[in-house]
């Protein structure tokens, strides 16, 4: 159960929920992170950020990596980007034709098409999605980045769904960054997957050696980055966290095989408990 007043404002500390977009300002102890999957994206166009459920790949990549492009680190890249973001629950082309429409995404140029026309015109074949990338005809110096959260949601669907459509899908992608290398063109594709799928993977056809190619294993923190990331946030909220708690939190942390989200959690409880007693930004 969510502590009351828990939505009512921004807080230094996102609780259980991955990091957003809007959120780089309090998104501490993952720079050198970001740095590393910037710089892997940019070599090979393609991405899969892998690790442990709770090991805070969503948020390095919906975060630190959106941070990181939209501010330019990805070199000679530019800073202009429309982001394609989705899952593929139980209609991958549903959710990637959804996706495309969005504001952020292809939306402002393709905001005549209706969700299900796209939806057909993306099963039409492999390179559909590039020639709706061309269709929609962006800015010079504009890049489409597609994120696929959740990667793992597409074994569910080809064993529960429809194999045809989750075959179809990963084509897709696969042939997308493969067109975008051999042109030199500025459309990336990134997934996050927990690492417990890397073998399942070889169900689909050039799935395993696209991952071979380029892939990332999100390391745990470091103690240092963990201090980070428990007073950074603070900080920019103008309050503190008194030195004793902070040790004992890392201490705690690496005393236990609890994911990163818990501690967040705590430190959210924490702060609102404290604020509501004080009325200003705390010292936990």
């Amino acid at each position: 159960m969510s502590p009351a007043g828990a939505e009512s404002g921004p807080r230094p500390y996102p609780g259980l929920r991955p990091f957003h977009r809007d959120e780089i300002d309090i998104f501490f102890g993952r720079d050198e992170q970001v740095y590393s999957v910037i710089d892997r994206l940019g070599a090979s166009r393609f991405l899969a950020v892998v690790g442990i459920s709770g090991c805070g790949k969503s948020s390095l990549v919906k975060c630190g990596l959106l941070g990181g492009l939209e501010s330019g680190l990805l070199r000679g890249a530019g800073s202009r980007w429309r982001v394609v973001e989705m899952r593929p629950g139980d209609r991958p082309m549903r959710r990637l034709a959804d996706a495309l429409l969005e504001e952020s995404g292809l939306g402002p140029e393709l905001g005549h098409e209706r969700s299900t026309l796209l939806e057909r015109r993306l099963g039409d074949g492999p390179l559909s999605l590039l020639e709706t990338w061309e269709r929609a005809g962006l800015a010079e110096k504009t890049n489409m980045l597609l994120v696929v959260d959740q990667f793992e949601e597409i074994f569910r669907f080809r064993k529960e769904g429809d194999s045809l459509e989750a075959e179809a899908f990963v084509e897709l992608l696969l042939e997308t960054v493969k067109a975008a290398r051999r042109r030199e063109l500025p459309i990336y594709v990134v997934l996050t997957m927990r690492s417990e799928y890397l073998g399942p993977c070889a169900v689909f056809s050039g799935l395993p050696e696209m991952l071979n190619d380029s892939q990332y294993l999100t390391p745990r923190l470091e103690r240092r980055e963990y201090r980070e990331a428990i007073e950074g946030p603070a900080a920019v909220f103008g309050g503190e966290v008194e030195p004793a708690l902070v040790t004992r939190l890392l201490t705690d942390m690496y005393d236990s095989d609890e994911p990163w989200p818990v501690l967040q959690h705590l430190l959210m409880w924490l702060w609102m408990t404290k604020e509501r007693e004080t009325g200003a930004s705390p010292t936990l």
